[in-house]
């Protein structure tokens, strides 16, 4: 990797569910906030902006947020991606893999999970140990895990006669839940 004296960066948070429609998550801010602190503890961190995927699985890539980043990193807006740990960049260890192996060192990108540890430029090391494409497994495992369990419980509800539905058909009333 080249040596680069000032890093344009890229915080970039996500996650999967949103608490309230219109007010920003707590893990969203959550993650800003921790990643805030990093910048400011490195002189050579200047943050471009935030990219953020309220909302969206991390299980592909066809995040609003992420796409935004991905234009950006080719047009050399940014140069470091900074996320809080390696479950908020991707849960798809194939296509996280291919970003970290490929694309990244391709475009001359510096990522840093603040969490784990790893730095693509102050420890190289870091992105080729074992531990990133174990922990993307991980990740991934984790992903598939839970859409097992809500698919299965889904199931439950539906034999038991639950409504398992959003809104009630036409004509019919929710019952409230008191």
């Amino acid at each position: 990797m080249i040596k680069i004296s000032n890093w344009k960066v890229a915080g970039y948070l996500r996650l999967s569910k949103e608490d309230n429609e219109n007010i920003e998550s707590n893990s969203i801010a959550n993650q800003r906030d921790l990643i805030d602190q990093y910048i400011s503890s490195k002189e050579d961190l200047e943050l471009v902006d935030y990219y953020i995927d309220d909302g969206y699985s991390g299980t592909n890539f066809n995040r609003p947020g992420f796409e935004k980043l991905l234009q950006d990193m080719k047009n050399k807006k940014i140069n470091c991606i900074i996320v809080k740990d390696l479950s908020r960049f991707a849960r798809s260890h194939i296509e996280a893999d291919m970003y970290f192996e490929n694309l990244f060192p391709a475009l001359n990108i510096r990522f840093i999970s603040v969490i784990e540890n790893i730095d693509s430029f102050e420890t190289p090391d870091s992105m080729d140990n074992l531990i990133v494409p174990f922990k993307n497994l991980l990740n991934d495992a984790y992903a598939k895990d839970i859409s097992k369990k809500v698919k299965s419980a889904l199931i439950a509800k539906r034999l038991n006669g639950e409504f398992i539905g959003t809104s009630a058909t036409y004509g019919y009333l929710k019952k409230s839940k008191r």
